[in-house]
């Protein structure tokens, strides 16, 4: 029996928990299990040299906020859907490759957008990269969703 997987990323902003919502619903209805993905590492792993950053840069310290965040995620998937499969995955690396791993063959990846929220329109980095080369459909939430959950805020990317 094939187990239905639809993967979702999270990093605590108001755009990952909307999107951490909208999965868990999704996967009460396909009645899948979902996969909570938290990618981490530090600042120096996920900028250019000659960024500045004012980052803590002690490994196991990011790991244990990279952990309390992803703990968050699930507690409240666990409080809204109580039966639900949830799976969390913390992993350390770029987040745009770690979502693409946890997602190849799954039937969705669900990814948060801040872009609705800025008034410019910009998709950041990791939404660019999981949107050029999706490894599933993948399903783009709209920061707005947090705010206003009735509005029709999805787009819905077919893979490959």
């Amino acid at each position: 029996m094939k187990v239905h997987r639809i993967v979702v990323g999270t990093d605590g902003t108001p755009q990952s928990e909307a999107a951490l919502l909208w999965a868990a619903d999704e996967a009460v209805r396909r009645q899948a299990e979902l996969v909570i993905v938290h990618a981490w590492g530090t600042p120096a792993e996920h900028h250019a040299p000659y960024a500045r950053y004012a980052w803590h840069r002690d490994l196991s310290c990011q790991r244990s906020i990279a952990s309390a965040a992803l703990d968050r995620a699930v507690a409240s998937v666990r409080d809204a859907h109580a039966g639900l499969s949830v799976r969390p995955e913390l992993v350390r690396g770029r987040p745009e490759r770690v979502l693409a791993g946890s997602a190849d063959g799954a039937e969705l990846l669900v990814l948060g957008s801040a872009a609705h929220q800025a008034g410019d329109g910009h998709l950041g980095p990791v939404l660019l990269s999981c949107l050029r080369w999706p490894p599933c459909p993948v399903v783009v939430v709209s920061s707005a969703l947090a705010v206003a959950p009735w509005l029709p805020e999805t787009a819905l990317v077919g893979s490959g």
